[in-house]
């Protein structure tokens, strides 16, 4: 028997015709559960990636709203509708959303996060551990708020390298900032070592070359998208009666009078996320440490000039809003308001006066005498407003047209003192009422159709006051001298802009007054940052 069964044994040893069922048999359940898991894992990371899809947009929505505003629990209605539009995909396994606020870089609830998930039965991994599968996963956006932004000097090139150029060390006072339309990595440049530059900001299209830290204390936006000419839109006024310039008498009554100013300062307060929201909101009770001081100056002005007789009148000036604290939705905005009251005592009429002159359009305006500006809008017409040393030009009310490539030349020496005109005044030149309200304070206006010209510069000094706007779309202005500002804000606005030499611009906005003129847009930017 036992012989038998060795024989058995040493037979079934060699036989080998049921090895591959044997290996098949024993390599079924690795085959089996690898199939397995690559079908629930292919299952697994898409509903991963369309669930992280809709709790991306669901945080981007709930920062949109947080940013521009909304208070509350809006930021999350927000995000849960977003991420419901969002799950076509997963709906068949109930999905849920968790928006909240969370702190960014250390800054406290800057961010809105959002915890998402879903509750999934894998075909093979439910079968075989009888339990389900979480997929989970979260997204977290931030936003940020920028200002609306205003610009003393502003450079309207799009593309110009150095469109605002400050060379050889100017001197810079221009608390309503300075910038540039440009796309040009060097759109705002400082050339050389020297100057000083107290700016409110540098805004630009492009990028700013700052060779020496001259704005080392200023905020800088670079490649800014949304800045604009505030002005492109406007057509100037025409004044078609054909004048000359004339240094004898002319048909203009000249007055004298003691003249007395009384301003009134008051301010209102806001809260909003911009301008519009805080407005729209109403007016708050603010009692702020950094609130300004409202109050009453008097200013008397003895035996002033006038080209006409001046009349008693009061003139209210509101002044755009301008952020005094906060940030986000809980930013406080100050609104100035300035009434003053106009009074004259001691009126003299001299009769006729030597350079005075009326509105009208003049080939040429060479101004070679003293000369006083009856109110109005001059149009030079192919020629150049050019203002010799050692002669005054003065005028009150009045508006420079510039057409047909007429150019601007202001002689260091001259003592200049211009300011324009208010919208009333426009409006009693003709100009209907909508135009007057946007044409208001606007001082040398070139035509967008004159096809601009070259060698425009101001070469003033201490005696050279332009209030208002000046504005040359076409044309480059070169500043090498001085300038100042005297009763209300001055911007110069042109196509390239250039300070070089000794230039010194100060006081651009006296005491009292603020740049309202906006050149950039604010509003708010929302970034995926996990």
């Amino acid at each position: 028997m036992s012989n038998r069964i060795t024989r058995f044994l040493r037979k079934l040893r060699i036989d080998a015709s049921g090895n591959a069922m044997m290996l098949v048999a024993m390599g079924a359940p690795i085959l089996i559960g690898t199939t397995g898991m690559g079908v629930d894992m292919a299952q697994y990371y898409l509903i991963k990636r369309e669930l992280q899809y809709a709790a991306d947009q669901a945080a981007l929505a709930g920062a949109w709203a947080r940013g521009n505003g909304d208070t509350g629990t809006t930021y999350k209605t927000r995000a849960n509708q977003e991420f419901n539009a969002n799950t076509d995909t997963t709906d068949q396994y109930s999905p849920t959303a968790t928006p909240s606020l969370a702190p960014y870089n250390s800054i406290a609830d800057n961010s809105v996060v959002v915890a998402a998930s879903a509750t999934v039965n894998m075909p093979f991994a439910s079968f075989i551990l009888k339990t389900s599968t979480t997929i989970a996963v979260s997204a977290t956006a931030t936003w940020e708020t920028t200002d609306e932004y205003t610009a003393c000097l502003f450079a309207l090139d799009p593309h110009a390298s150095q469109s605002l150029l400050f060379s050889g060390g100017p001197d810079v006072n221009a608390g309503c900032g300075v910038g540039a339309i440009s796309d040009a990595s060097d759109a705002v440049h400082i050339n050389g070592n020297s100057g000083t530059y107290d700016v409110g900001w540098v805004i630009s299209g492009g990028g700013v070359s700052d060779q020496h830290d001259g704005f080392g204390t200023a905020p800088v936006v670079e490649n800014m998208d949304d800045l604009y000419d505030p002005f492109d839109h406007l057509t100037p006024p025409d004044n078609p009666t054909p004048q000359s310039l004339n240094c004898g008498s002319v048909n203009a009554t000249a007055w004298t009078a003691d003249e007395s100013r009384q301003a009134t300062l008051s301010y209102k307060y806001y809260r909003g996320q911009n301008t519009a929201k805080a407005t729209a909101a109403g007016e708050i009770a603010y009692t702020g440490a950094n609130r300004s001081t409202p109050g009453t100056a008097v200013t008397n002005y003895p035996g002033e000039g006038y080209a006409t007789e001046p009349v008693d009148r009061t003139e209210t000036v509101v002044t755009a809003l301008y952020k005094i604290a906060g940030s986000g939705p809980d930013s406080i905005w100050e609104e100035p308001t300035t009434v003053t009251n106009y009074t004259f005592a001691n009126k003299t009429s001299s009769g006729s006066s030597a350079g005075a002159l009326p509105p009208g359009t003049y080939t040429s305006f060479n101004i070679s005498c003293d000369t006083v500006l009856a109110g109005g809008v001059y149009v030079i017409d192919g020629g150049e407003l050019n203002v010799n040393a050692n002669y005054s030009l003065t005028g009150s009310g009045v508006m420079f047209v510039l057409k047909n490539g007429a150019g601007l030349k202001i002689n260091g020496g001259a003592y200049i003192d211009l300011s324009p005109m208010t919208a009333n005044q426009l409006i009693a030149a003709g100009v209907s009422s909508d135009d007057a309200q946007e044409l208001e304070g606007m001082l040398i206006f070139e035509d967008p159709n004159s096809a601009g010209t070259t060698g425009n510069r101001i070469n003033g000094d201490a005696n050279t006051h332009l209030n208002g706007v000046v504005y040359l779309p076409n044309s480059g202005l070169d500043i090498s001298g001085s300038m100042t500002a005297t009763s209300e804000c001055l911007m110069i606005a042109s196509r390239t802009l250039t300070l070089s030499g000794g230039a010194s611009v100060t006081t651009l906005c006296p005491a009292g007054e603020f740049q309202d003129i906006v050149v950039g847009a604010g509003g708010t930017k929302v970034r995926l940052v996990a």
